[in-house]
């Protein structure tokens, strides 16, 4: 009996060495971590692997990526944001992408490709730029592809001193622009301190739309609800006919009392 009990602790042990997590676990502005060993998990972060990568097409020098082993389970919207670009110009755009596996390693981001970009088919424009700061963002009217919004975005990375200010057209989700439009949402290492979104360059400036304001707005609501506030009006001057003749019938009641 007691081998038995050995050797199932002995099984036990063997299946929580095969379980435990292995990741990348690298942060760098230079290094893409393409190259970075997966390394086993500390057990106090041994849940998901978490990867999110910046790139743009101004070069291998602008690519940031954060990998990591991470305490918690995945869960959608803080861990998985959906990947979108920025497009600044025709030949430069920068583009965001998140990963987080859940009990395994993570797929090479790097290598994400945006998808083929249609024609140039929509009415919308942008003011678009970038730099390491605002005064350095020289604002450009920008055209945007079909699709796409108008994003003001300022980010800065966490175990880094450089920020990003960024500017144009992007084919961001209006579920990404709710979450990151929070106050200094933190996501791979890269802090979105400002995340605005719009359908022109003018409401580049205003705060971005949350999906609340998709419904019809409070003074709609009222408009809608005037009709429905008049109708009682009508039961009201019936009720106030209805009393007429009670009035006659009581004077009439009087007179033959008198």
């Amino acid at each position: 009996m007691k081998s038995i009990l050995v050797a199932a602790i002995i099984a036990g042990s063997v299946v929580a060495a095969v379980e435990s997590l292995h990741c990348v676990q690298c942060n760098s502005l230079t290094n893409p971590c393409n190259n970075s060993i997966i390394t086993e998990c500390p057990p106090d972060a041994n849940a998901s692997c978490t990867s999110f990568m910046t790139n743009s097409s101004l070069g291998a020098a602008n690519i940031y990526q954060d990998k990591a082993c991470s305490a918690e389970n995945c869960r959608e919207g803080r861990d998985m944001v959906e990947a979108f670009t920025v497009h600044v110009s025709d030949n430069v755009h920068f583009r965001f992408v998140s990963q987080c596996c859940q009990g395994k390693e993570c797929n090479e981001t790097s290598d994400a490709l945006d998808p083929p970009v249609e024609d140039m088919s929509s009415n919308i424009e942008c003011l678009a730029c970038y730099g390491s700061n605002e005064s350095s963002c020289n604002e450009q009217p920008r055209k945007c592809y079909k699709e796409e919004r108008c994003v003001n975005l300022v980010a800065e990375f966490k175990n880094e001193t450089k920020k990003l200010v960024l500017r144009g057209c992007s084919n961001i989700s209006n579920s990404t622009c709710q979450f990151l439009s929070a106050e200094n949402r933190t996501v791979g290492g890269v802090i979105f301190r400002k995340l605005e979104c719009g359908d022109s360059a003018n409401s580049s400036s205003t705060a971005i739309p949350n999906p609340i304001l998709t419904t019809p707005p409070a003074s709609s609501s009222n408009a809608s609800s005037a009709p429905t506030s008049n109708e009682p009006t009508t039961p009201d001057t019936g009720s106030k006919v209805s009393f007429t003749p009670a009035a006659l019938a009581s004077l009439l009641l009087l007179g033959l009392l008198i």
